[in-house]
């Protein structure tokens, strides 16, 4: 099987059922990265290639390194505080006013030291996460927003940031630390919102919408130019915009299902993506050997902006 393409190559033949959450930890030059449905925390150091991984408890969709050590995590029964090496997981707040109708999701540090986390309708997850064809899910938008964002602040307060979200992915922040971005996924949008000081934020904007031929935009990551990278779901690219929205670059990839862009590396030069395979056919299978692996994306061009820990 050929593990390197055109502007790509597969450093884990992983075969992730819902690969989340790429993550570059400095501390032991691991990227880090969670399998959703198939429940666990992975990481491989991306000079010697060693792999590890490690089962918790219940699912985690999202990671955040932790200045105290290991991570914050978004998981099946809320936030936890997550040790992968040394095998511990503490749930310590629920954000969601009503857990049977939304899931956490996606999850990121902020340039303050806060996490910041999405959730997601769950009926709409189900429904989109097996289904083949992901368009035969995308319905009732009216009945399906009970998703949120929230801001966890180092003291365990925690803001509720936005409401009636379909998908929440994301977000990502300006390297001015002045923009958030929002992707709610499922209806093929991002927003835009200026950030204050102090976490709050206003003036939301329509960013950029899609088409269905673009796909669903999801995961989200922020390069020292201020280029957004974003994998779209079900359309086998990963594109670039400049922070008027201008699509910039374009890559494609050799699975359908890019989830999570990752900037990485000593001077955070390189990109890594996480993928998915769940829901494939047996004729998608053979059209993608390689689905749910993790991958490197060649030359990007620009170095990320460096990974910020949980002040908590």
């Amino acid at each position: 099987m050929d593990l390197e393409g055109k502007g790509w190559r597969c450093i884990w033949e992983a075969k992730a059922t819902l690969g989340e959450s790429t993550l570059y930890d400095a501390r032991d030059n691991c990227v880090y990265w969670v399998d959703v449905e198939n429940p666990s925390i992975n990481w491989i150091n991306i000079d010697s290639g060693d792999k590890g991984r490690w089962v918790p408890p219940m699912w985690i969709s999202a990671l955040g390194l932790r200045a105290k050590g290991g991570f914050i995590a978004s998981a099946r029964d809320g936030l936890a505080f997550v040790d992968s090496k040394a095998q511990t997981f503490e749930i310590f707040a629920d954000p969601r006013p009503d857990a049977t109708i939304a899931r956490l999701n996606d999850g990121v540090v902020d340039h303050k030291g806060r996490y910041w986390t999405g959730s997601c309708d769950s009926t709409q997850f189900e429904d989109s996460t097996t289904s083949e064809n992901k368009e035969d899910s995308v319905r009732d938008f009216d009945k399906r927003s009970t998703g949120e964002f929230y801001r966890i602040d180092a003291d365990g307060t925690i803001a509720t940031m936005e409401r009636n979200v379909v998908t929440g992915n994301g977000p990502a922040f300006s390297p001015d630390g002045k923009t958030v971005y929002i992707n709610d996924s499922l209806p093929r949008v991002t927003w835009a919102y200026d950030l204050a000081e102090d976490g709050s934020i206003s003036n939301r904007r329509d960013w950029r919408t899609y088409t269905p031929d673009e796909g669903f935009p999801d995961g989200m990551a922020v390069d020292v130019e201020g280029g957004i990278w974003i994998a779209f779901y079900e359309d086998w690219m990963l594109r670039r915009y400049s922070p008027d929205a201008e699509l910039l670059d374009e890559r494609r990839l050799p699975v359908r299902q890019g989830l999570r862009p990752g900037f990485g590396g000593a001077n955070m030069e390189r990109l890594f993506l996480t993928s998915a395979s769940n829901a494939l056919s047996d004729d998608a299978k053979r059209e993608q050997p390689l689905a749910g692996g993790l991958f490197e994306i060649l030359d990007p061009g620009v170095r990320g902006m460096p990974n910020v820990a949980y002040a908590g």
